[in-house]
């Protein structure tokens, strides 16, 4: 399926992002007295960097949206002290929910599935990498959610750590770079993050449609 089909079959949600797009461009630049970069900057950076990373690497394991605090991230460091932050944060959400979901989760998980005749299904050897990689890459449940399903299938530590991971971290330049570019009002920011967030729209249409239901039917 080529780019064009693509954008034919989803034209209706491509035209939706880029009008909740302008829609926030036009609130912005409307309310750019209130949104002065002074103002932000200054709240952003109020937070204490300890508890400030405290909170990101502890907070998302319990649910709480990572995308507030990827933006704070990028107002708080920078794009390079944010992207670093996102990535070790990232790599400790990952290995905390799977030792959970290893342990009395997983348990307590089985134990309700059996009761209602159902259990955690199994994965093909061949399939869990790519699997892996459409579900860190597909847009859907919140960041948790996706973290903690995926870890309660029999997906080993090795692929989920290492092909999961990376997938979200680069997901993570788009809420650190609008973060970063709040220091700078610079239009090659704005390009650059609606030139990626549409790739990533694009790429996450193609990958379910290409080998979503392939995966499916096969397992």
């Amino acid at each position: 399926m080529n780019a064009v089909v693509l954008i034919r079959r989803h034209r209706g949600k491509l035209v939706s992002a880029v009008l909740l797009m302008a829609l926030a461009a036009w609130f912005v630049w409307n309310h750019r007295a209130d949104l002065s970069r002074e103002n932000l900057v200054a709240r952003g950076r109020e937070f204490h960097a300890a508890w400030f990373i405290a909170a990101f690497f502890i907070l998302p394991v319990i649910g709480f949206p990572v995308n507030v605090l990827l933006l704070l991230a990028g107002v708080r460091f920078g794009l390079p002290g944010g992207m670093a932050l996102a990535a070790g944060g990232t790599f400790f959400h990952h290995f905390a929910v799977y030792r959970i979901c290893h342990g009395w989760l997983r348990e307590k998980v089985q134990r309700r599935l059996e009761k209602a005749g159902r259990k955690i299904p199994s994965i093909k050897d061949e399939h869990r990498i790519l699997l892996t990689s459409l579900f860190a890459a597909i847009h859907g449940p919140p960041y948790a959610a996706k973290l903690y399903l995926l870890a309660l299938t029999d997906v080993p530590f090795r692929i989920y750590f290492w092909v999961s991971a990376p997938i979200y971290i680069l997901f993570c330049l788009v809420p650190v770079g609008a973060g970063s570019a709040v220091t700078d009002f610079s239009p090659k920011w704005l390009y650059a993050m609606t030139a990626l967030s549409m790739a990533i729209l694009l790429v996450g249409f193609w990958l379910k449609k290409r080998f979503g239901n392939e995966i499916v039917k096969s397992d």
